[in-house]
């Protein structure tokens, strides 16, 4: 059971990598006439061989190797060498499936993550807010605590507003591979020759996991600096529908002012989902390691480029 849930979340790549002349059942000479005959096709294989044992899915895995090497020993029987192209072509397809998948779970697994803490650290900040000026023998008032909970939901927002424009720009998850720079060669493959992947699954999906974090991180940044900007005054385009000093009077609030109270809270929650919409602005603070001379990708890159 614990296994099972640590491949999903970390993927089932573990253990020896074998080539193909540590396979039993392959005559070493049939192999090697193989390997004249039909170079790349051979070549192919390998590369396929090896990802399909780093595969993110051990059911993957499994289905995969069984099927190549099955194929291969019957073309080394005597078998039409269309067997093994075949087998080639959808090891591919399912290699490419399998990248896809440890992407998309990856980023899910990221994003969820960062929505889940993101109640945590509102209810972390909103309490050293009481705590932390009783240090010093001050308190907050009406007007402090109200600027203050605008600032939270606004903050809250940001994080919403940063995995929605992610998901919406995700249609499909083989998207996370083209935007990530690792692209989709012969067969599945874009390796060496079309060789094999050109990533690591596992590898993609703990950096895709790494990479929804952070940009749940940017909403949340996005959101509080739009609103230092709208609060102090700076962005006066956009006005609160009820300021703290309105609404903190010296009785109790009338039924206008908890309207315009709980308009305030909605009209800060907009204004931070508007910000975190805006996450994929934040171009060049994203790396993923997969791209080529480190140039900055991520999984919005491709949405902006076309």
């Amino acid at each position: 059971m614990l296994r099972d849930v640590r491949e999903w979340f970390d993927g089932a790549a573990d253990g020896e990598i074998r080539a193909l002349e540590e396979v039993p059942g392959i005559d070493p000479e049939r192999l090697r006439e193989l390997w004249c005959a039909e170079p790349e096709l051979m070549l192919r294989l390998d590369g396929l061989h090896t990802a399909a044992q780093r595969a993110f899915e051990r059911r993957t895995r499994v289905a995969v190797t069984e099927e190549l090497l099955r194929a291969l020993r019957a073309v080394a029987q005597g078998a039409d060498v269309a067997r093994l192209e075949t087998a080639v072509a959808l090891a591919g397809t399912r290699l490419e499936a399998d990248t896809a998948t440890a992407g998309a779970r990856g980023l899910n697994t990221g994003l969820t993550c960062g929505i889940v803490i993101s109640p945590v650290i509102l209810l972390v900040v909103f309490a050293l807010g009481e705590w932390v000026p009783g240090l010093f023998g001050a308190g907050l008032g009406c007007q402090e605590r109200l600027a203050l909970a605008g600032a939270l939901v606004c903050f809250a927002g940001g994080a919403m507003g940063a995995v929605f424009s992610v998901i919406v720009r995700l249609r499909d998850p083989r998207q996370l591979i083209r935007d990530s720079r690792v692209g989709v060669g012969v067969g599945g493959v874009d390796g060496p020759g079309g060789a094999g992947p050109a990533v690591d699954p596992v590898q993609l999906s703990r950096a895709l996991r790494q990479e929804g974090w952070y940009r749940v991180v940017v909403g949340w940044f996005l959101a509080t600096a739009l609103y230092l900007l709208v609060a102090g005054g700076i962005l006066t385009l956009l006005t609160p529908p009820g300021s703290p000093a309105e609404l903190c009077g010296p009785g109790p609030l009338s039924a206008d002012g908890h309207g315009a109270l709980v308009e305030t809270w909605f009209f800060w929650g907009a204004i931070g989902f508007l910000a975190g919409l805006n996450e994929r602005w934040a171009r060049g603070l994203l790396r993923h390691p997969s791209a080529p001379g480190g140039e900055a990708s991520g999984p919005g890159d491709g949405a902006r480029r076309s």
